[in-house]
Formats: C-alpha cells, sequence, structure tokens
C-alpha cells in the first residue's frame, strides 16, 4: 500500500514503472558499471549486453537503458488555459473551448491587469502573466503534467525585448544583425522559451534556438550535446576505427552516456556502428533496433553507413532494416512532445538538465484590431474539434508564383510533397497565389502578402493548417498585409504570422514538411514547433490540441458507474482490450492533478478515505505506444461519501443574458462557508451554511458555465465538500460577420 498525492491509496498487486524499479535496483546498477569498467571490462560488457549475466542485473540494465516514463502526445489534461478576467471576448472562447475540449477545472487561470493594447513590454510579460502562469502550475501540482499553454483571445499579441536583443548583440558580437533581429517578439513564442525568458537569456532570438525543430539526419549525429559533454562524445565517435583500448574506452564512454541519455537516438546509433565495427552483430542490432525506436529512422542513411558492410548479410540485420518506413524526406522522423523531456540540440531527447525544455503555445484566436469576430472564433474552434481523428481526405496545396514568398521556399516543396504521397495524401504545387475553387483544402503553404479567400471559391477542410510566408501577418494593430487569422475565418484550425518584419529568412517561418508532420498524427501545435527553427517572431493561432490524423488508444471505465456514490476503498475497473492501437502506459488524474503512471491498469484499488466529500472527476488516460505517443482519455464523475456531507447549489437563472442578474442559492451540513468557483475562479462567497448570494453573467462570460459550491470548513487538515456541477448558459448576441 502506498499514499500517492495524499489523495488515493493505491494497491497494485503487479507494478513495473521503471524509475520506481530503479531505484530499488540502483545498487546492482552501479555494480554493473562498476563491473564495466574493470580490468574485465570488455569481456564483462559483452557478456551483459548478450544476457549471460544474472536475471535481477539483467532487469537494471534494462530498465537503466529505456526510456523515461513520460508520455507524450498531448490532450485536454495537458493543457493549461489562460483567460483575460476583464475581456468578454476572452471568456467567451475560454467557456466555450472549455467545454468542447473537456479542460479540467484546475487547468484554467484567470489574469487580471492584462494591458489593452497590441504590445507588452518584457518586464511586464513576466509580472502579469508567465509568472502567475508558472506559478499557478506549480501551486496546482500541475508541473508535470502541462505541456501546453494556450491563450485566449484578449491579450497582447507582441512583446516588446529591446535589453534581449542588446544581450543577444553582446554575444554574437560582429555576426550580430539588428535588421534580422528586431526587437520584437510573439507572446506563443516567448511562452515557448518560458525557462529561457524568465533568465533572460537571449538565446531563443537565434535562427537555431529551437531544439525541438527535425534538423537533417546529417547533422544529427553531430552535435546532440553543447559543452564538455560534447567533446567527449565527439572524441568518443572519433575513435570508431581505432583498435584495442581506445576502442574500448570510447565505447564504454558512449555507453555511459546512454545510460544517462537512454532517449539519445544519436548514441544508439554510434553504440550500433561501433559492435558492428567489432563483429557483434546481436549488440549491434540490438542498440540499432533502439535507435528506431528513438526516431532514427533514415533507411538510406543506415544503408550507407561502410560501419554495417559486414553486418549487412544478417537476415536479421536485414529485416530491421526494411521495416523502417520510406522516406522522401532528410529530416528527424516526428516526435509527440513533453514539456518534460530534455530536447537536445540535434532534436532528440537527453538525460536530465542535459537539453531545453519548452511549452507547446498558441492563442486560441485575435478578436480586436484586425483580428476576427467572436461568432467566427466559436465556428473554427467547433469545426477543429469536430476533426480529431476523422483521419480526413483532401488535398494539401503549396504555391509557387514569381513571388520572393514562395521561390525560397520551393526547394523544400519537392520533398514535402513526396513524403505526403508516400503517406497517400494528395499534394499539389501549384501556380496561383491560393487555390481556385477547391472544397478539399486539408492544408495549404502559400506566400503573398494580400489575399481574398472567399474569392478564390475554395473551402478549407475542418481541421486544416494554413501556412502564409509574408511580413506582418500576425501584426493586428495595422491594415494592409491579411492578417493570419483570416483562414481561421473561413475555417482553417490553425495558422500563423509574424509580428514584425521578418523578412525572407526560411527559419523563421515553418518548414513545408508541417503538414507531413500533422498527418503521421501530431498535434497542430507539435506539428508548427517541430518545424520552425527559429520561431520567436512568429504568432501561432488556432487549436493547439487538434489532431485529425491522429488514432487514439481505446479506454473505457467499467466501473464505478458515472455519479456513483463510493465509499473507502473501491476498485477501479478499466477495459483497455477493445484499443486497435497498442498502450505503453496509463496516467490517472483526480480533479485535474496526476495521482499516478502506470504500465499496468489491472488490479487497481483507489481509496477515497482523505478526499472531501461530494463530487470528484477520475480520468484515466491510455498513451499510444508509438513515436507521437497519442492519447485517449476516460472521464468518470464521482459521488464520495465517507462523512455523510454534502453542499448543493441552485438558481432559477440557468440560460440568463449578459445584462441579467444570477442568484445562486447554497446550503450544507459542514463547515462554516460556502464558496462559488467557475474553475478555479472564486465569484461567490456565502458566509453561512445556507444562504444567496448573486453575481452579473459577465463575471463568468458568455457560453457555457459549470459552477461548483464548496462547503469549507476551518479546522485544519479536514477537506471540503463539493457540490455536483451547476451548468448555466450565459446567452449573447455575438457580433457576425460573413463566414464561409
Amino acid at each position: 500500500m502506498r499514499t500517492v498525492e495524499a489523495k488515493f491509496a493505491i494497491k497494485l498487486e503487479s507494478y513495473s514503472q521503471p524509475k520506481f524499479l530503479i531505484l530499488k535496483l540502483k545498487p546492482l546498477i552501479a555494480t554493473m558499471f562498476s563491473l564495466l569498467r574493470s580490468v574485465q571490462k570488455r569481456q564483462m560488457r559483452r557478456l551483459l549486453l548478450n544476457g549471460k549475466i544474472t536475471f535481477c542485473l539483467a532487469i537494471a540494465v534494462a530498465m537503466a537503458l529505456t526510456s523515461t516514463d513520460v508520455y507524450a502526445g498531448g490532450g485536454p489534461e495537458n493543457v493549461f488555459l489562460v483567460v483575460n478576467e476583464h475581456s468578454l471576448s476572452s471568456k467567451l472562447l475560454a467557456n466555450h473551448y472549455s467545454e468542447i475540449r473537456k479542460i479540467p477545472e484546475n487547468n484554467v487561470i484567470y489574469l487580471k491587469n492584462i494591458p489593452d493594447k497590441d504590445a507588452i513590454s518584457i518586464e511586464q510579460l513576466k509580472k502579469v502573466i508567465l509568472e502567475p502562469i508558472l506559478n499557478a502550475i506549480a501551486n496546482r501540482q500541475l508541473d508535470g503534467t502541462i505541456d501546453y499553454i494556450v491563450y485566449s483571445s484578449g491579450f497582447p499579441t507582441r512583446v516588446s525585448v529591446g535589453e534581449h536583443q542588446k544581450l543577444l548583440k553582446n554575444l554574437a558580437g560582429k555576426s550580430f544583425s539588428a535588421k534580422f533581429f528586431a526587437p520584437v517578439a510573439s507572446l506563443t513564442s516567448v511562452t515557448y522559451f518560458a525557462s529561457q525568458i524568465m533568465s533572460d537569456d537571449p538565446t531563443y532570438m537565434s535562427l537555431t534556438s529551437n531544439s525541438y525543430y527535425r534538423l537533417p539526419y546529417s547533422k544529427a549525429l553531430v552535435r546532440p550535446f553543447d559543452g564538455e559533454l560534447l567533446k567527449k562524445y565527439q572524441n568518443a565517435t572519433a575513435a570508431l576505427r581505432a583498435e584495442g583500448q581506445e576502442f574500448a574506452d570510447a565505447q564504454d564512454a558512449l555507453l555511459n552516456m546512454s545510460k544517462q541519455n537512454p532517449g539519445q537516438a544519436a548514441i544508439l546509433y554510434q553504440l550500433a556502428r561501433f559492435f558492428a565495427v567489432e563483429g557483434d552483430d546481436e549488440n549491434a542490432i540490438s542498440f540499432l533496433t533502439r535507435a528506431i525506436r528513438m526516431g532514427w529512422k533514415n533507411k538510406q542513411l543506415i544503408e550507407r553507413d561502410a560501419s554495417f558492410l559486414e553486418i549487412k548479410t544478417n537476415p536479421l540485420f536485414a529485416g530491421l532494416v526494411e521495416r523502417v518506413p520510406e522516406s522522401r524526406s532528410n529530416m528527424i522522423a516526428s516526435h509527440g512532445f513533453r514539456n518534460a523531456y530534455n530536447w537536445g540540440p540535434n532534436g532528440m531527447i537527453n538525460g536530465p538538465k542535459r537539453g531545453m525544455r519548452y511549452f507547446l503555445s498558441a492563442m486560441l484566436s485575435v478578436t480586436r484590431g484586425q483580428g476576427i469576430s467572436d461568432y467566427d472564433s466559436v465556428n473554427y474552434l467547433t469545426r477543429a474539434v469536430e476533426a480529431d481523428f476523422s483521419q480526413p481526405k483532401g488535398t494539401f496545396y503549396f504555391t509557387h508564383t514569381k513571388d520572393v514568398r514562395t521561390t525560397t521556399r520551393l526547394a523544400n516543396y519537392y520533398m514535402s510533397t513526396g513524403e505526403l504521397e508516400l503517406l497517400n495524401q494528395q499534394a499539389r504545387i501549384i501556380k496561383q497565389k491560393l487555390p481556385e475553387r477547391r472544397d478539399d483544402v486539408l492544408g495549404l503553404t502559400c506566400g503573398t502578402a494580400v489575399f481574398d479567400w472567399a474569392k478564390s471559391g475554395s473551402k478549407f477542410m475542418a481541421g486544416a493548417i494554413a501556412d502564409n510566408l509574408t511580413s506582418t501577418g500576425g501584426l493586428f494593430a495595422s491594415k494592409g498585409q491579411t492578417k493570419c487569422t483570416e483562414f481561421l475565418r473561413f475555417g482553417a484550425a490553425g495558422a500563423c504570422g509574424t509580428v514584425v518584419e521578418p523578412y525572407a529568412i526560411q527559419a523563421k517561418f515553418p518548414h513545408p514538411l508541417i503538414h507531413a508532420h500533422y498527418v503521421k498524427g501530431c498535434s497542430l501545435a507539435e506539428s508548427y514547433y517541430q518545424s520552425v527553427h527559429g520561431p520567436y517572431q512568429l504568432i501561432l493561432v488556432g487549436d493547439a490540441l487538434c489532431q485529425p490524423f491522429a488514432t487514439p488508444p481505446k479506454i473505457r471505465i467499467t466501473a464505478p458507474k458515472a455519479m456513483e456514490v463510493v465509499t473507502g476503498k473501491f476498485a477501479l475497473e478499466v477495459d483497455p482490450d477493445q484499443s486497435e492501437v497498442p498502450i505503453a502506459g496509463y496516467e490517472i488524474f483526480l480533479d485535474g492533478v496526476m495521482v499516478m503512471r502506470t504500465t499496468n491498469i489491472k488490479n487497481l484499488d483507489l481509496d477515497t478515505s482523505s478526499m472531501g466529500d461530494g463530487f470528484h472527476e477520475l480520468r484515466v488516460v491510455a498513451v499510444g505506444r508509438d513515436s507521437i505517443e497519442t492519447r485517449g482519455h476516460a472521464i468518470l464523475p464521482l459521488m464520495v461519501d465517507n462523512r455523510g456531507h454534502a453542499v448543493t447549489i441552485e438558481t432559477e437563472q440557468s440560460t440568463p443574458e449578459l445584462k441579467d442578474k444570477i442568484v445562486l442559492k447554497a446550503s450544507t451540513d459542514f463547515g462554516q462557508r460556502i464558496i462559488i468557483k467557475q474553475n478555479q475562479k472564486t465569484v461567490g462567497v456565502i458566509n453561512a451554511k445556507e444562504g444567496t448570494t448573486s453575481l452579473s453573467p459577465l463575471v463568468l462570460g458568455a457560453g457555457i458555465v459549470k459552477l461548483r459550491a464548496y462547503a469549507v470548513s476551518d479546522e485544519k487538515d479536514t477537506p471540503d465538500v463539493s457540490s455536483k456541477p451547476l451548468t448555466i448558459e450565459v446567452r449573447a448576441n455575438l457580433s457576425q460577420v460573413v463566414t464561409p
């Protein structure tokens, strides 16, 4: 029996989480590596890797060398939704998005004192936006699960970063160009680089700042690390053709790096080369298999590598290489994202503190200035969510005109169309600046300063990504060039634009392979950030979670039933057997907080004794066993009754207008007062066990809103009692414009 997050006591008859097993076997792991460094290390290493040492020690090795037990892919549990408390538009879109995406109540924050303007200074951004967000994530026990920071509308889109530009100039010296590194960044990009922003590290402004970017394979072997570890790696790999002790020492150095960085595919690939040169086919194949599993999926490079010359006739090696998918791209394979991953400079996953960590970030919409209306924003968001997992069939269009905005991209068009065709998708390079009279636009890469989508006669399919290379597509305070939100107005799920003149520098815009990442099952935000090497001037607008081409694992909670009353311990019964997608593991969330991660969902007993009476929400998330790690979830509302307490909330104004007043009535048999909350925001207080309170619907915002009443005791360590959610639909006439 063990207690998890002081909420559940969990008993597992079979529990195989790697990190817990590693702790138990740590002495054995230490012994193993001590042996590897001994006089007989060469012989011992070969015995160990061939599975000829004791079973326990073999398990220790396996656990030390497997990937970390965190899962990517992205779901509502991984989103932190940021709302401007003083913006009706922001609250409307947040309410709508929370409802259709099923964002947990614990994952929504309302910020005050947000400037009502287009730009904000970097210091003000830290104070009123980033610091409150990061503190809330930590205080709400979400720092292990939040991967996406998504802004509703009503926020500044531009950030003045003049002080960081000066720091970058000092670092770059004579190579610095103020023209190309303008002191203006986007809100979503500075959020993506939050750790660097908070530490005043200006390197996020460089053209190669994003380590999640999918580099060419030819560069992936060159620089998996920085600093001293990079020198050790370079020295080790340079000894591939050496002999004797120099070769053995280099091989040992790489084995040690592999232990510390089990997800770094470059090291695994190098070890496969070393063992192949040594004539150890079994371990060469083993390490190559792991390298492929971690993203080393370039069949042509493997086949051309002279290190594997002698092993090519081995049927197991030939079969392994044959199973590597064909690719027309020379770029590293698509990979799911997690804030917990440490991305090395080569785009592969390193061990703790040996890489960069980010937050995927997007804005749902821009509804002021030259943006779009609330009405259009709600429409596109609804379409985007409905597109999830739909496996749509349409066409990806790439425009080629005389405009420099397209000619600079042309070199990558053929790679991208070829990759899409291998994925059984239609892709076309056209000579117009927009597709004309086409109703099958599933993706678009174009380059034009001004466009009229309605006049083109074309239609976006639900879930489409549209990308336009132009100077000020994300500058909403001025007219002139067409804004990227125009694509959303006509039904696309996502688009991006620069907030300042970027010049035609390709690293500042998405690589056309963005569409291939999307088709392989990545979310919209994952596809975007894998495609831009230097994104600090780009703002991403759209539904960050949209995943039309993903296939999620299926999972069903069979017991207890929804809204069933549970007391003390109860068995959670989950049926994952109907899932066509192999499942790597499971995450269990209670009221938005992850309380457990496991690879075994059977025989799971939950203990509610430390929980407050009343309503609670349990989520079980299944994570696919592939590099994208798509997530599927089951949501179970429960009523806990351990102490016989309850609290109720009701209103007669269930469908108020914004101008109305809502009167809420609540009562309880517990505590000294009742607090009423919308998500984590307090909207009313009753300083008694029974009473009423009133509020304006303007506080809640338009749309579907859920309120909960919490009976609170002043006694220490006494959990609150929670009511069932009360659903209110606040009605409003949205500003309507012409929509497709």
